[in-house]
């Protein structure tokens, strides 16, 4: 099965010193092809921060 989409490691921090929040913290994910996948989780816990930096519409911290 094909892997279009792959996520390693992939850290999204917001702002710098003590006030920075990471979003996201070293998520690795593979999205195989001709999957269905739900993104859940609570408010704030980073669902729209890791869909933007798989689509590239956000650029990771570090990858």
């Amino acid at each position: 099965m094909s892997v279009p989409l792959q996520l390693t490691e992939v850290q999204k921090v917001y702002g710098t010193g003590p006030s920075a929040v990471t979003a996201l913290g070293g998520v690795s994910y593979s999205f195989a092809q001709g999957t269905f996948t739900a993104v859940m989780g609570p408010s704030g816990s980073g669902k729209s921060t890791l869909l933007h930096c798989a689509a590239g519409l956000d650029e990771p911290s570090s990858v």
